[in-house]
């Protein structure tokens, strides 16, 4: 996208005509769907900025940047493109081709820079373009980036959602590699999978690897009103990671309740009386974690492509990730993970508990340098009544079988050709229904 929108602008082009022979010559090489998704962005930005004589064009416009010279530190956020305007003011724009607006740390970053020019997200998949607006703590944030910048690099990582977009997810040692070995380079091919990715793989190849890997833009906003299972789901979860480590419990769940209908309250205190019955079943385990995300790396040979196209077979590392919504310790001293689940169906996604053990497994393994005698995963199903707990003990043959069925499912994800998003098998059935890849899909069965 970014090449075209450069050449748009030096070679003077205006028409269809011309938008469609830079398509050809600049994204020609394509698989049929990507070349579509970047036709469809192109035609949103034209839309947006079409050729103006009287406007200025500026295709290497200035970063915005905050510097800290005392701590020699520098806080940089680039723009796309810049445009004079004939009245004189200036406009910034910054590409994005998904659905994610620059967010208030970037936003505090470019109005402390140039805060009289006008910063905008120029949002291709919808042909939209949005100014970018200050966010009401600018100072504070600014403050708190350039602290976070200058810290102690030694401290211990934090991981969280931002795992799942991260480059270095299969580096940086949270999510060890197995037993099996080998080293993950900054130029090794990484893949990051979600549990439910990893669900969803049991049914359609195309619709993970078009997030995963091939990342493409979704046709259907993901900003949808929530169906009511789903959103107590959320809340019970939210409840959940706020309560179970509390000194006071009953008073979160109180508070929690309080800001949300009747209705909606009954609900959230019938499942969390589930979560309270289980738990007493289960003996009043001990509780250390919530919300805690926790994964595995795998190495397996699969698809390589280098800056010139060349395809060769390489090691790759695909990371599986998942949040473990409560670990512990039972009480005769056994590992556990706690998955919650607020449906009212008591199935499971394919491989779910083997992810949770290998995960609690290998985290032990690297924090105390020896593997514990084995893992308990604790699928607690808190929809149905009576509640009920699915408790699977995975000692170490168990656990070196889910590892094997793991490296299964990484194998197939690592052969997926990263510029070829046809090559991953679909499987149209019910679950097409939630799928924000659909309408794409359904042009290209």
């Amino acid at each position: 996208m970014r090449d075209l929108v450069e050449a748009w602008y030096v070679e003077g082009a205006s028409a269809e005509s011309d938008a469609a022979e830079l398509v050809e010559r600049l994204a020609g090489w394509l698989d049929p769907v990507q070349r579509l998704t970047v036709e469809r962005l192109f035609a949103g930005w034209r839309a947006m900025f079409p050729p103006g004589a009287a406007v200025k064009v500026d295709l290497e416009p200035e970063a915005g940047s905050v510097f800290d010279h005392d701590r020699r530190v520098e806080l940089r956020v680039s723009p796309t493109v810049g445009f004079t305007n004939p009245d004189g003011s200036i406009e910034r724009v910054r590409l994005r081709t998904g659905r994610s607006a620059t967010g208030p740390d970037d936003a505090a970053v470019l109005h402390t820079a140039d805060p009289d020019v006008i910063h905008v997200d120029a949002m291709v998949s919808v042909g939209v373009a949005e100014e970018i607006p200050p966010p009401d703590d600018v100072s504070t944030r600014i403050r708190q980036l350039l602290d976070l910048a200058t810290r102690n690099r030694d401290t211990a990582l934090v991981p969280g959602l931002w795992c799942f977009g991260c480059d270095s997810a299969a580096r940086c040692g949270h999510y060890p590699i197995t037993a099996a070995g080998g080293r993950v380079y900054v130029s090794t091919r990484s893949i990051t999978v979600s549990k439910t990715h990893l669900g969803h793989l049991d049914v359609c190849h195309r619709r993970v690897a078009w997030d995963r890997v091939h990342q493409l833009p979704t046709d259907i906003d993901g900003d949808v009103e929530l169906r009511d299972g789903l959103a107590a789901g959320l809340r019970f979860h939210e409840l959940a990671a706020a309560a179970i480590l509390a000194d006071d419990a009953p008073e979160v769940v109180d508070a929690a309740s309080g800001e949300i209908s009747p209705s909606e309250a009954a609900e959230l205190r019938r499942m969390w009386d589930n979560h309270l019955r289980l738990w007493e079943t289960d003996g009043r385990p001990r509780a250390r974690r919530v919300e805690h995300p926790a994964g595995v790396t795998l190495l397996v040979p699969g698809v390589h492509v280098d800056s010139r196209g060349r395809e060769s077979t390489q090691p790759v590392a695909v990371t599986f990730i998942g949040v473990l919504d409560v670990t512990g310790r039972e009480p005769d001293g056994t590992p556990m993970v706690v998955e919650h689940r607020t449906g009212r169906s008591g199935e499971h996604a394919p491989l779910e508990a083997e992810l949770y053990a290998v995960a609690a497994w290998t985290s032990i393994e690297a924090s105390t340098g020896r593997p514990p005698d084995a893992v308990a995963v604790h699928l607690h199903h808190l929809g149905p009544e009576p509640p009920e707990c699915h408790r699977q003990v995975f000692d170490r043959p168990r656990i070196e079988s889910a590892l094997e069925e793991l490296r299964v499912a990484a194998s197939t994800i690592a052969a997926w050709h990263p510029h070829d998003s046809l090559s991953p098998s679909w499987t149209a059935g019910p679950w097409c229904a939630g799928c924000r890849h659909r309408p794409l899909c359904e042009t290209f069965r």
